[in-house]
């Protein structure tokens, strides 16, 4: 049995993305696939148990039954923290035992393991269970995944690279979330080669993997969707704010298809405008209520409208932390994954450095 452990060099990387479309490919070549995620800090009840959302998303698109307290036998709550600033070197013990308790059981029987490792590789020093001793515990290797948007990142993958020290644990890194392919391509993947480091691929930003779906919009801004709830799962990659004359919005709102419109209850031109655009979900402010002639033509043409009583500004930067927390929500999402990782990562070397 192979164990592999997909680290990042920051949050929000992709590591969950990567898991589940590496998780897909190689359950498709017949191998016997494993995940665990052993922190968890995406909160979610699930028959009155506390589950970590990425974890159970995962485990749901990979086909596996295992035990959600297995899974993530570990939750980062408020309680746990105050233990384990409180408890020391004894809350170390229990968090180091319950985890390699749990690895133990999901990877008895299984081909290769998949551990999703903490926000970065710093996370869980403080109860000596960060990646790099989880990797090492578990006798797994380490795949770096980095959210490669301007050749600063390097300083972090040469950073991360000193951290993990071993050349033998480190196996690797993806650039994920790529713009400039051919400057990654050309630049930085041989120089990372020449100080020991090979890039497994080099994933392409993506608009539908940036998307978020109206209903995760609607839960993270606390709002009710007032009409056409039945179309939360539709996805959003770009919103306007509707301050501006409605001719000129016009034009700009034609040059997006999954475009949200974020304005004031009393724009009723600007969401008509909109409207008239093929917007996909309004988001009105100051808890200000569209007309009853809006809430026709949004119903008509299957648009959500939320209200949410925040101002215009303070929703709008509601929305850029939205936009870019996405999770991988949803069978559009899932399958774009596997295309990308097909297309951009090497398998085949992955496989042989991991030694399947």
């Amino acid at each position: 049995m192979k164990s592999i452990l997909i680290g990042s060099c920051e949050g929000y990387s992709g590591k969950s993305a990567i898991c589940i479309g590496l998780g897909t490919i190689l359950k498709k070549k017949g191998l016997d696939v494993g995940y665990m995620k052993p922190f968890g800090n995406q909160f979610r009840e699930v028959n009155g148990v506390l589950v970590d959302g990425d974890a159970k998303m995962i485990t749901t698109a990979l086909g596996l039954d295992d035990p959600p307290q297995l899974v993530t036998p570990v939750m980062l709550t408020h309680d746990f923290y105050y233990r384990a600033l409180t408890d020391g070197d004894d809350m170390g013990a229990d968090v180091e035992r319950e985890i390699l308790d749990a690895y133990e059981k999901l990877s008895d029987g299984r081909d290769v393991m998949m551990i999703e490792g903490n926000e970065d590789l710093a996370g869980g020093v403080m109860y000596d269970m960060s990646d790099i001793e989880m990797a090492k515990k578990m006798h797994a290797r380490i795949l770096l995944v980095s959210r490669y948007q301007d050749v600063q990142e390097i300083d972090n993958i040469l950073n991360d690279q000193k951290m993990i020290g071993d050349p033998e644990l480190l196996i690797g890194v993806v650039l994920n979330g790529v713009i400039d392919q051919k400057g990654a391509s050309d630049l930085v993947v041989p120089f990372l080669k020449d100080r020991g480091i090979t890039v497994f691929g080099i994933i392409p930003k993506d608009p539908v993997l940036k998307s978020v779906s109206i209903g995760e919009i609607a839960d993270a801004l606390g709002s009710e969707i007032l009409v056409r709830g039945d179309r939360r799962n539709v996805l959003v990659d770009h919103f306007f704010v509707g301050a501006m004359e409605a001719n000129t919005a016009l034009r700009y709102f034609r040059r997006e298809k999954n475009f949200a419109l974020i304005t004031g209850g009393g724009r009723a031109d600007i969401q008509l405008a909109a409207l008239e655009a093929g917007v996909k979900c309004i988001i009105l402010t100051g808890n200000t209520y569209p007309s009853s002639a809006i809430f026709g033509v949004a119903g008509e043409r299957g648009v959500p409208i939320m209200v949410v009583s925040g101002d215009t500004m303070t929703t709008v930067e509601e929305m850029e932390t939205i936009m870019g927390r996405s999770r991988i929500l949803g069978k559009e999402k899932i399958v774009r994954i596997e295309e990308l990782l097909e297309a951009h990562l090497d398998i085949a070397a992955l496989e042989t450095a991991i030694g399947l």
